[in-house]
């Protein structure tokens, strides 16, 4: 009995893990909410993507059900990358004086491979943006933002919600944390990041 209970919570779990889609979900249209909703969106990207360049060349933008919200957006200045990696002093949503939520920014410069890359991958996983059969989102979790403008000037955009780590999408959006965290966790090794994004590249092409 104990046997065939643990072959079926294997079975069960391992279903879970492969059947993830591998893709993000189109945005949402954020300009579609009203009340609270509406007013959370309308203040949250502004002043959480203060520094970001309108048409961006790869945007990333978490948003958490209890903890500060943040993002990074990559930025060319005088021919030089860099990271712009911003957050939150605490959740958006649940301060009490929105107006005295402060935003804590840091800049890391990055060279021209890794640059390239993460913007290969953007483009990539953007282009692979549809639309799933049934929706599957829960209340407590992160969703997750992604950005990039195409070769004719458009902005393509692609989420998804908590993903599992072991999916290509969980694994995804632990390399845009390590990203975003380059500046503050000294442990962090580029050249791991960019061993990882190369990986991520080959897979999300199959």
């Amino acid at each position: 009995m104990k046997k065939t209970i643990l072959r079926l919570t294997f079975i069960l779990t391992t279903s879970l893990c492969f059947g993830q889609k591998e893709y993000l979900d189109p945005t949402e249209d954020v300009k579609q909410y009203k009340g609270v909703l509406k007013e959370y969106y309308d203040n949250l990207f502004p002043k959480l993507h203060q520094g970001f360049s309108k048409k961006p060349y790869a945007r990333y933008t978490s948003i958490p059900s209890f903890s500060d919200e943040y993002a990074f957006s990559i930025e060319t200045v005088n021919n030089r990358h860099y990271i712009i990696s911003n957050h939150f002093s605490e959740n958006f949503w649940y301060a009490k004086r929105r107006n005295k939520v402060k935003l804590i920014s840091n800049t890391t410069e990055i060279d021209n491979i890794l640059y390239s890359k993460i913007g290969k991958l953007f483009q990539i996983i953007t282009q692979q943006t549809k639309k799933p059969e049934k929706e599957k989102r829960g209340f407590d979790g992160t969703t997750f933002y992604f950005a990039t403008t195409d070769t004719t000037g458009q902005i393509k955009n692609g989420e998804t919600w908590s993903p599992n780590d072991n999916t290509l999408l969980g694994r995804l959006v632990k390399v845009c944390d390590q990203l975003f965290s380059m500046n503050r966790d000294q442990k962090i090794d580029p050249t791991e990041i960019l061993k990882e994004i190369e990986m991520l590249l080959e897979e999300f092409k199959k």
